[in-house]
């Protein structure tokens, strides 16, 4: 899913959201580069894991199934929002409100 950050994620783009996490934490500008994209790629995988298993916990058995099916086929990211808007109706609220909390805990 660290293609686009996108995909099973109702659509939202958790690489923008990751950004800003980075520049309201005001890390110290002497910080490599690396270091930077290090903690990007962890806080993106993060971010990703906790908006699956939102989806996934908003997933009737049947769904979730489904879901699985379609993840090993390797459908297209249009497929896979397609199949989560209309599978958990309120995806895209439900992450963000999870987004909101990670912030929280993030930057506190």
């Amino acid at each position: 899913m660290n293609e686009d950050s996108k995909n099973g994620t109702g659509g939202l783009d958790l690489s923008m959201f990751v950004d800003r996490l980075i520049e309201e934490k005001k890390f110290p500008e002497s910080l490599e580069k690396e270091v930077i994209d290090q903690i990007k790629n962890d806080l993106l995988n993060r971010v990703e894991n906790r908006a699956k298993a939102v989806l996934i916990s908003n997933l009737s058995p049947e769904k979730l199934e489904e879901f699985n099916q379609l993840m090993e086929k390797n459908v297209t990211d249009e497929e896979m929002q397609k199949f989560c808007a209309e599978s958990v109706p309120d995806l895209q609220q439900l992450i963000a409100s999870e987004l909101i909390l990670f912030k929280q805990k993030y930057l506190s």
